[in-house]
């Protein structure tokens, strides 16, 4: 059984943690930046309080620990892989990853160690994920066009996702992580030979809403979104080819499997339509999650340590520094309204 520590104890950890039982794996201890909230923590989580920690050097250095879950803001991200890399731990880490050049090497440096690490994106662990290729080969035929969009109301109150210092891509990060990875999955920074990037800041400089859109020079027109703004959630996914196209509407938090929805629906629905008459011209692939996303991700990840599925482990992370360098293309490039 894989022996995980926590860093952070947010919403997230917690979430985390209590799934990990399900996941035949064991969180043995938890880091944090005061001693009471570590204790509380733990005895939350049934973790024994002298598993608490806010010394990093200690955390990292229990022989048993095997691997540890990133739950901290993104400006902290960077030194606590570099703990891992010390110490030889595997790391979950939570988007968004930081796009700079120096956290780059150092996924190259946990490459050439051979340590795991992989972005903890829920969605790209489902079924339906995994199940995308052969869809687009069956039903969409040659990509042309991706879009996908994340939009959940929200108010600045705050919280740390508003804090510009510790998340310094705003809501580009922390919604846009989604669309921009899927989107990453078919686009590559360097054939992208047209692009249109608009961030949107709120009055304490905050981005609060992302418009990304563009065309490479192997035909493929995509576009995404992320806001904070407006009243009604989206979570929706789009793609097409010269066959068809495949919607989904809930590819972030699915109605039957999420830790925010729970099981409020059966099954997901992908939605293939194709022709002049998309509305008659349709089908309906109905998609059942065996488990909720997030602990699957979590069995996966103590696959992949353990040397299982290695070829999905090197796609993901491919995929993921796309993501990242896509990112960092938008933060160097995108018009700024205040």
């Amino acid at each position: 059984m894989l022996n995980l520590g926590i860093i952070g104890t947010g919403m997230m950890a917690g979430v985390i943690c209590e799934s990990c039982r399900s996941a035949d794996i064991n969180v043995i201890s938890v880091l944090s930046r005061n001693i009471s909230t570590a204790y509380e923590f733990c005895n939350k989580h049934g973790i024994g309080e002298k598993n608490g920690f806010i010394n990093a050097e200690l955390f990292f250095s229990e022989q048993t620990l095997d691997a540890v879950y990133i739950a901290t803001p993104t400006s902290e991200k960077e030194q606590f892989l570099r703990y891992c890399l010390k110490y030889n731990k595997h790391a979950l880490i939570e988007k968004p990853l930081p796009n700079t050049l120096s956290m780059f090497e150092l996924l190259q440096e946990a490459d050439t160690k051979g340590l795991v690490w992989l972005d903890a994106a829920h969605f790209i662990h489902t079924s339906w994920y995994k199940m995308l290729d052969a869809l687009i080969i069956d039903k969409v035929g040659i990509v042309d066009r991706v879009e996908a969009s994340f939009i959940w109301p929200d108010m600045n109150k705050e919280h740390i996702k508003f804090n510009p210092l510790l998340e310094p891509d705003g809501v580009m990060g922390d919604l846009g992580w989604y669309p921009l990875r899927l989107i990453s999955k078919f686009v590559a920074i360097e054939r992208v030979k047209q692009k249109s990037f608009i961030t949107l800041l709120d009055d304490r400089a905050a981005i609060i809403e992302m418009h990304v859109s563009g065309y490479t020079d192997d035909d493929i027109a995509f576009s995404g979104t992320a806001s904070y703004r407006g009243s009604v959630v989206r979570q929706q996914f789009e793609i097409s080819g010269n066959l068809g196209r495949l919607i989904i509407n809930d590819f972030v938090m699915p109605y039957c499997g999420s830790f925010v929805y729970g099981n409020l629906l059966p099954d997901m629905s992908i939605k293939i339509e194709h022709g002049m008459k998309p509305l008659l011209d349709s089908e309906s692939i109905k998609i059942s999650l065996p488990e909720r996303q997030h602990i699957t991700m979590l069995r996966d990840f103590s696959n992949y340590i353990h040397k299982l599925d290695v070829g999905t482990l090197k796609t993901l992370q491919f995929e993921c520094r796309r993501t990242m360098l896509l990112s960092k293309l938008i933060r160097e490039n995108s018009s700024i309204d205040c």
